[in-house]
């Protein structure tokens, strides 16, 4: 396909608090052993497209050292292939903003997007899990002749509340685009046409609109180009059906990996291939005692304790006695004898004493920080 892939590694509005402290949104880990920019870079390479930029903000070093040069996504090219963009073009007073905005993020970066041979190019967000065909898209964006066409989604998984600020879109009876709002009451009602922050464009198009807009000062793709140029503009929607979880914040974090614990979420999120990055390492060992049920246990961890309704990430020790009930327990942490944990966060080589107790809920759950001793 004759398509540029951009993928933005970061959220403009992101609540997801310790847990982006020290890493981009796009290497947030999920269900275990995957990051959430592996599910938008799998669809890309599952749909044919292998010229990708992923765009960075900051704190991209974990990023980096998870894509390397692409090799899991069979992404390693002589044209093309993957590029890790990092903020370029900033003068000294705009050096502490970073980017404004996603159109600034697209200035800044314009040199290496006009450079590739593409003719289209489709955007997203990598704070979305997805399994969207995008020759489909492709297809329908050209023949309906539109200057760019907006994914949209009416479900979102049954989720009874969205993160404020998520973007709605108002259709007229011809699918063309007229009004855009924001969520304010954060209640999904059914029916809404909420944005996925997927867009299909064409390339010369896109950095005539984001010269424009950046000569004009605007900097937000949703209002600052959908909005105000809804009357000029050819903007069309395309309704994504498949399933779809939105990780902007803690919540809607905790509930995206429990999802993974359902086998059929599981069957619809992996029809298609999900790669990542590979390592080697042994298979988790079960001592005598211990009880695991309804979890996802990773490679490398030493369960002694008691594991139920959890994703526990690679080279995790759960002592004996330990209880983990509802949680998600990232990378290398260590959880001693006696500790009781529900509906908590632990992030990567985090040490939880002996004894210790943490319990929160699957609205408001426990967060630890990175490296963290309790």
């Amino acid at each position: 396909m004759n398509v540029l892939g951009i993928i933005f590694s970061y959220a403009e509005q992101d609540s997801l608090r310790e847990l982006t402290r020290h890493r981009t949104l796009a290497s947030l880990p999920m269900a275990g052993r995957y990051r959430m920019i592996d599910f938008p870079l799998s669809n890309f390479v599952n749909d044919g497209i292998t010229d990708v930029s992923v765009i960075a903000l900051k704190n991209f070093h974990s990023l980096m050292d998870h894509l390397g040069a692409g090799r899991e996504w069979d992404l390693i090219r002589k044209r093309g292939g993957l590029r890790v963009l990092p903020p370029f073009s900033m003068t000294e007073s705009d050096r502490d903003k970073l980017y404004r905005g996603s159109i600034d993020a697209l200035a800044g970066n314009m040199h290496s997007i006009r450079r590739t041979l593409a003719e289209y190019v489709i955007m997203t967000g990598s704070n979305i899990i997805y399994s969207m065909d995008f020759k489909t898209l492709l297809e329908q964006h050209i023949e309906s002749g539109a200057d760019i066409t907006a994914v949209y989604t009416k479900d979102l998984n049954g989720h009874p509340t969205v993160p404020s600020g998520a973007m709605i879109l108002h259709f007229n009876e011809e699918g063309r685009f007229q009004e855009l709002y924001v969520n304010k009451e954060n209640i999904n009602q059914p029916g809404t046409a909420w944005s996925t922050g997927v867009f299909v464009i064409k390339k010369s198009l896109l950095e005539t609109l984001v010269a424009d807009a950046m000569a004009l000062g605007k900097y937000h793709f949703h209002e600052d180009i959908l909005r105000r140029l809804s009357k000029v503009l050819n903007i069309r929607g395309y309704e994504y059906k498949g399933f779809l979880l939105e990780v902007s914040n803690v919540t809607g974090y905790m509930q995206a990996n429990m999802n993974f614990l359902s086998s059929g979420f599981r069957e619809a999120a992996f029809q298609r291939p999900i790669y990542t990055k590979s390592k080697d390492s042994v298979p988790a060992r079960y001592f005598d005692g211990c009880k695991v049920s309804n979890s996802i246990i990773s490679d490398g961890c030493r369960i002694e304790g008691t594991v139920e309704n959890s994703l526990i990430s690679r080279g995790v020790r759960i002592g004996k006695g330990a209880v983990v009930r509802n949680s998600v327990v990232m990378q290398n942490t260590e959880i001693m004898r006696g500790v009781h944990l529900d509906h908590v966060i632990l992030d990567k080589d985090v040490i939880v004493r002996e004894n210790r107790r943490l319990t929160g809920h699957i609205t408001y759950p426990v967060v630890i920080e990175k490296g963290s001793i309790i």
